[in-house]
């Protein structure tokens, strides 16, 4: 798979910024790059840019986030990553050359913890992606109880594991991939903090 991103991007030698197209990448798939480097960072989120397995398109853009609200103690931290997958000819189980996949793994309180969580959590993170307009999603949400032992030992810590993938909508200049990270990471955001999201340039 080309190395079609870096991010987040630096400035090039001739101090213009950004990165040089590379051979072979298709006008869509640029534009989707270029969404992700055009879209705002949100306050106190974490991005790094990711490999795409070759196995899953022909071309991807990979980020994964974090976000830990740090504020007052205890902290709560939100991580995950979201790829934006291109083929040329499609695959199985696409009704689109474009297709999300996205994976989170959310902080969640003991006495949260019961049959209707992972109902919830699924309700509210159709919610998030409503803004995107997605289709045909599909996911599992998991519930996980961790307990340490020996040098480890401490309280045991509850949490929940979202994996999800979904097509996104497309314009005749492709997929607006800049959008779908942005709302992968105000979904995370939001599992730890219900205040206002603020983003920045």
């Amino acid at each position: 798979m080309a190395d079609i991103y870096a991010f987040p991007a630096s400035p090039s030698e001739d101090g213009r910024g950004g990165v040089p197209r590379p051979e072979g990448v298709p006008d869509v798939v640029w534009h989707a790059v270029q969404t992700v480097r055009a879209m705002p960072h949100m306050a106190g989120m974490r991005y790094r840019e990711i490999p795409v397995p070759s196995t899953l398109a022909d071309f991807g853009i990979g980020v994964e986030l974090e976000y830990d609200s740090s504020d007052e103690p205890p902290s709560r931290t939100a991580t995950g990553w979201i790829m934006v997958l291109y083929a040329a000819q499609g695959r199985r189980g696409w009704t689109s050359q474009w297709r999300c996949v996205a994976f989170a793994r959310l902080p969640l309180d003991e006495n949260e913890r019961d049959c209707l969580t992972p109902s919830m959590y699924w309700e509210d993170m159709l919610d998030a992606l409503d803004t995107v307009d997605p289709e045909g999603v599909r996911g599992t949400v998991t519930v996980t109880r961790n307990t340490s032992f020996g040098d480890m030992e401490s309280e045991p810590h509850a949490g929940c594991e979202m994996r999800v993938s979904w097509t996104p909508s497309v314009s005749p200049e492709g997929a607006d991939a800049g959008a779908q990270v942005s709302v992968w990471a105000q979904f995370l955001r939001a599992s730890v903090d219900d205040g206002e999201r603020t983003v920045i340039g």
